[in-house]
């Protein structure tokens, strides 16, 4: 169960912190210490000793033999025209751009000519590359 302070504890059960403090020290309620070294007490030994906290909601499940009736999610078919309208009007958009990527042609700009004159011959050796390193 929960642990929870001394202080919480009493205000839970609406007792002055030092009734608990008292109870602890006499030996009717265990305590224990947390991470940060604060005394606390487990909600399972405060209700042995002082019953059950009038203000803790305590889950019960229940058997309700009826269940509430079941509403659909879905709202009225009036109110999805719009959005049917909208989905339509988007898919033609999407069918019209594919249309107009599949006109468009990648065509690249052609190379300027290259003038060979001025280039020294292609290097495929290592004396061919030396050599052209000395011009």
């Amino acid at each position: 169960m929960a642990k929870l302070t001394i202080g919480r504890m009493a205000k839970l059960y609406g007792l002055h912190r030092s009734t608990v403090h008292e109870a602890v020290a006499r030996g009717r309620v265990t305590a224990g210490l947390d991470g940060k070294g604060q005394k606390v007490i487990d909600l399972s030994e405060m209700i042995r000793v002082y019953g059950e906290p009038e203000g803790l909601p305590l889950h019960r499940p229940t058997l309700d033999p009826t269940p509430p009736p079941y509403t659909s999610p879905t709202p009225e078919p009036d109110a999805l025209h719009p959005l049917i309208e909208e989905v339509r009007l988007l898919r033609e958009e999407i069918r019209e751009l594919r249309e107009s990527l599949r006109l468009i042609e990648h065509k690249p700009e052609p190379n300027p000519a290259v003038d060979n004159s001025s280039k020294p011959a292609e290097a495929t050796t290592w004396a061919n590359l030396l050599n052209s390193l000395d011009d």
